[in-house]
This record gives C-alpha cells, sequence and structure tokens, in this order.
C-alpha cells in the first residue's frame, strides 16, 4: 500500500508476478504493465493510505489478502476525498519468494 502511495513502480515491480492481473468490475483486466502505468500516472496524489479488517488465509504454497483499503486523495483540481476499495489479492511462491499473481479491487460507495 505505502508503494501506492508513493506512486513506486519499481517497488511493485518487485512484488507482482510477470503474469499478474488487475480486476475490477465493469473494466478490462489489466496486466502488470498496465496495472503499473495506472499507478505511474495516477491523475490524483494519495495522501495517506491504509488498510481495514486485513485477513490472510495460506494454504501450502498460495495465499490470499483480503480487505478494504482506504485513501485519502487530492486531484490535480484540489478536490479531494477517501476511496474505500473492498479486495483480494493472490500471492503465490515462486523460487522461494511470494509474488502477487491477481488484485481484484471492488470500489465501495462513499459512507454516509
Amino acid at each position: 500500500m505505502e508503494a501506492i502511495r508513493r506512486g513506486d513502480v519499481e517497488a511493485l515491480r518487485d512484488i507482482l508476478a510477470d503474469d499478474f492481473v488487475y480486476r475490477t468490475p465493469g473494466n478490462a483486466d489489466a496486466g502488470r504493465a498496465g496495472f503499473l502505468n495506472n499507478i505511474a500516472s495516477a491523475p490524483v496524489e494519495v495522501l495517506s493510505i491504509w488498510g481495514e479488517g486485513l485477513h490472510v488465509l495460506v494454504n501450502g504454497e498460495t495465499a490470499v489478502l483480503t480487505g478494504v483499503q482506504r485513501a485519502k486523495y487530492r486531484a490535480d483540481d484540489g478536490a479531494g476525498g477517501v476511496s474505500s476499495v473492498a479486495f483480494a489479492d493472490v500471492l503465490v511462491k515462486r523460487g522461494g519468494r511470494w509474488l502477487m499473481v491477481l488484485a481484484h479491487g471492488v470500489e465501495l460507495p462513499d459512507a454516509p
């Protein structure tokens, strides 16, 4: 999450598998390169980012991380807000390293 806040594509590249897929409802899947490009060219500044309700399930060489990612942001026009995304990330152990192969995110409605 911190790498996303900083827009640190190099740090993200190190944890994403070559066959990584980012999936969100209503949008085309993004591969590793597309996801990294989206992070690098985000039209907002992420001021802070944190996770809530995080849970990890490890089953052999596969792990699933679920929770809600919240991010406080400011757009180029000065408008800001808080984004809330429920997510499930799937990681696999390859060559002794954990690599993310799938990130699935669902934007949550604004809280009342």
